[in-house]
């Protein structure tokens, strides 16, 4: 952890995390690094450190530093009679900006609803969670507040969509003359009305372009879970 708080405080980053994967998406720009068999380094830069002419150095020594200390926790083991497989550097976060609150996300999410209520045709357009167990599908956010008329066919749309599946796809999709509705992310559906005619590949498309900048903000309303998840054994560290 002590690499990357030091990175971000020579670069001013905004977050330094190590991954194992380079396709993580957060909708914030990031560039990626190999530290070896332990996966990569990410590193989301901010507006002043993206013009630094240090920022190269300062990464170059950081993923050097990370790959040492993934090489040394392997000898380590192997000289104690253990031998370590996999990555051996856990998957770690350091962040220099405070998470997001519950409504910072859910003004984000309305923001990209209002865009798409204002589309050609289109009047309003909502986030739907649905219930579990039986429960009532819940609404997350919309363009503007329904009326009763919008909330009863939202809830009747939704109850649709989550029982539609297009064939080999775990997704539902429907298309009447005055709404579209699409089940994306996790048990979520993205509903919009509209007015005919209306063009239904254009719609379509950019439905699928918002449920994209969803996906990423919906996770940040999931509560924190109430106990930390098991993690396997770490390796012995570096005094």
């Amino acid at each position: 952890m002590s690499v990357l708080r030091l990175l971000c405080e020579q670069t001013e980053a905004l977050r330094a995390s190590i991954v194992r994967e380079t396709d993580t998406r957060t909708g914030i720009p990031a560039r990626t690094f190999p530290i070896g068999d332990d996966g990569f380094l990410r590193i989301e830069l901010g507006a002043r450190s993206s013009s630094d002419p240090n920022v190269e150095s300062f990464i170059s020594t950081a993923t050097k530093r990370l790959a040492v200390i993934g090489r040394e926790l392997r000898r380590r083991a192997e000289l104690a009679g253990s031998p370590l497989e996999g990555p051996q550097l856990p998957e770690l976060v350091y962040s220099t900006t405070s998470a997001p609150t519950i409504g910072k996300v859910t003004e984000r999410i309305e923001s990209y609803l209002k865009a798409l209520a204002q589309i050609d045709r289109a009047s309003n357009a909502f986030v739907i969670k649905a219930g579990k167990g039986g429960a009532t599908a819940k609404l997350v956010a919309s363009a503007t507040a329904p009326d009763e008329q919008e909330s009863s066919r939202w809830q009747f749309l939704a109850r649709r969509v989550f029982n539609t599946h297009a064939p080999g796809s775990s997704h539902g999709e429907i298309m009447d003359p005055d709404a579209y509705a699409m089940t994306f992310w996790y048990d979520c559906a993205l509903i919009v009305f509209l007015a005919e005619p209306y063009g239904e590949d254009f719609v379509r498309h950019r439905c699928r372009q918002v449920a994209r900048e969803l996906s990423n903000l919906l996770p940040m309303l999931d509560p924190d879970p109430d106990a930390p998840a098991a993690i396997r054994r770490r390796p012995p560290t570096i005094p």
